[in-house]
């Protein structure tokens, strides 16, 4: 009989998605015969309008409301604060998750590996109250670390960096039960692609300083604000925008595009599934600083420049890669063009960006985590 693991993520943003997918495509690259895996969205077994307002508020929260977002981020961070709370919001998600834990108790998988805190907390409630013997493996999917991924009954966490190893510390967790094997991101990632044949498909020069510009599955960020401040730059610039599922982002730039000076070439695009061949083209990346966008990046040695990250889990990434000289943060879309024009004619920087970045990136994650998760079912009978 085959060895059952389940894969559990949430959609409330696409990164935590994302991570669930590349473990599973390790999975079916690794071929384990003796290894069943499946993988749903914990959202999906809750009731439709708990699963509508958990994206929607995140979304109105991290668009509109960013330092209140910023501020509750930082608030339930804190011991104290997380101690009052804590008993609500479990009891929340018990309430819309009965679904969910019917599953699992019916299912039983040897293993559970969950890229989102949502169903972290799920199944380790479960595995309190004696209804489910599963081994929990808690993917953390950004460099820094949030209260709410700790739950009691996890089994081992993976993170992406040290310092989210520390945050685990400080909250009580043994290092025995913490892994630092990286932030998955898809196989492909990991594989070089073929540079000049990308370039030509997409009617790109090959000796024009190129620059990615994503916005996220949802195109957020100040992305027209950052074209408009390359307007008339002194070099050659093709600037390739991602604008995920914003289809009126997308009409917006392509209306722009035609009001900008010779020396800016842009491309613009919707949502794309194959971010990595866009990235191996690409000499910087401007972003917001998500984990799964940075682990991404970190994975293609692409360097990035991020401007005005949201306070929380993006200002902790950002601070992190700025502290291993990964990246260039600045505060202004404004500050951009004079900084693209000296990264340009100073290529030596965009160099030893590229080096720090293979002092921390983890680009086999998904592999790693994927025979560390087998490995445990072939311990446990």
């Amino acid at each position: 009989m085959k060895k059952k693991i389940l894969i559990l993520y949430a959609t409330a943003g696409i990164g935590h998605k994302k991570a669930a997918l590349a473990i599973k495509k390790a999975f079916d690259e690794l071929s384990m015969q003796d290894i069943e895996v499946t993988i749903i969205d914990s959202l999906d077994y809750t009731n439709g309008f708990f699963k509508w307002t958990y994206l929607k508020v995140y979304l109105l929260m991290v668009n509109r409301l960013p330092l209140l977002w910023g501020i509750l981020y930082y608030l339930t961070d804190n011991f104290y604060f997380n101690l009052l709370i804590a008993r609500l919001r479990r009891l929340n998600n018990w309430l819309n998750s009965i679904r969910l834990a019917r599953y699992l108790e019916q299912s039983k998988p040897r293993a559970i590996i969950s890229t989102h805190f949502f169903a972290t907390e799920v199944v380790s409630d479960l595995k309190k109250a004696g209804k489910l013997e599963s081994c929990l493996i808690t993917v953390v999917t950004d460099y820094r670390l949030h209260s709410w991924w700790v739950s009691d009954f996890v089994d081992m966490y993976i993170v992406g960096s040290n310092d989210a190893q520390d945050d685990l510390s400080r909250w009580g967790i043994p290092s025995s039960k913490i892994k630092i094997l990286g932030i998955p991101v898809e196989p492909l990632f990991s594989k070089a692609q073929d540079k000049k044949n990308i370039l030509r498909t997409m009617g790109l020069k090959e000796d024009a300083f190129t620059t990615l510009v994503i916005g996220g599955g949802f195109g957020v960020g100040p992305i027209e604000e950052i074209i408009k401040s390359m307007n008339n730059i002194s070099r050659t610039i093709q600037i390739i925008t991602i604008c995920g599922h914003n289809e009126k982002l997308v009409e917006r730039l392509e209306n722009l595009k035609n009001t900008l000076g010779p020396t800016v070439i842009v491309k613009t695009l919707g949502f794309v599934d194959n971010v990595y061949d866009y990235m191996s083209i690409s000499d910087a990346l401007i972003s917001k600083s998500g984990g799964i966008t940075v682990a991404e990046s970190l994975a293609k040695e692409l360097p990035m420049i991020i401007i005005s990250p949201i306070l929380g889990q993006e200002t902790r990434n950002s601070d992190f890669l700025v502290k291993h000289a990964a990246a260039i943060k600045i505060d202004k879309p404004y500050d951009l063009k004079s900084l693209l024009e000296d990264l340009i004619s100073h290529p030596d920087r965009i160099e030893r960006m590229k080096e720090a970045i293979r002092t921390i990136k983890k680009p086999m994650a998904c592999y790693d985590i994927a025979r560390f998760a087998a490995d445990i079912c072939n311990q446990n009978p």
